[in-house]
């Protein structure tokens, strides 16, 4: 099984206001295409526009009813599910060969393809269920907070967030910076975040 390594200088995840989220797949949608596009970054499709489709996601929204005791009226809300890149993520610490992995420099969770083995043990452990094997592949896929575009010197330094965060019409999405070092910040950025909407 695989060890947490220690993030002493930052810690990067995704928080998501569900009470602001309004369930449009923006996220999903932008998320697809940006890990679709070019050679070496393929989600599988397989029958996508025919009445079975199966692909691969790295980020779901789910919607669920509930009745308003006060109204009898029914109410949606939205969850979405992708990586929150925990900091205890035990997606990392079950894997049997090592394949998931924890960014040492950020905490960014990923997943080494090349030892993947497609067990699932990743999936069973994750407590939003974020992990989704790839039929074609064969091994687990997983959100990676667009580390590709959030360290890309090509990019405006506007635009070097996670798709989903960019493309969130509601900004219902942000990244959290978290700079372990001041321990009071854990939960202040969170409430910051939240209050500077």
């Amino acid at each position: 099984m695989t060890k947490l390594p220690k993030c002493d200088e930052k810690k990067l995840g995704l928080l998501i206001d569900l009470d602001t989220c309004v369930g449009c797949h923006g996220c999903v949608v932008s998320c697809k295409e940006w890990n679709s596009s070019g050679s070496d970054k393929q989600l599988s499709d397989i029958n996508s526009h025919k009445r079975d489709p199966v692909g691969t996601f790295l980020n779901r929204v789910h919607s669920y009813e509930r009745e308003n005791s006060n109204t009898n009226e029914t109410e949606t809300f939205y969850f979405p599910r992708s990586c929150l890149h925990c900091e205890d993520a035990p997606c990392v610490t079950v894997c049997p060969t090592g394949a998931s992995y924890k960014r040492e420099e950020d905490g960014i969770v990923l997943v080494n393809e090349d030892d993947c083995m497609g067990c699932g043990l990743c999936a069973w452990a994750c407590p939003y269920g974020a992990r989704e094997l790839d039929l074609v592949s064969g091994v687990m896929k997983k959100c990676t907070l667009c580390v590709d575009r959030i360290y890309s010197e090509e990019l405006p330094p506007e635009d070097r967030v996670p798709v989903c965060v960019k493309s969130c019409p509601t900004g219902a999405r942000a990244v959290s910076y978290t700079h372990l070092r001041a321990h009071e910040t854990r939960g202040n950025i969170v409430c910051r975040l939240l209050l500077e909407k």
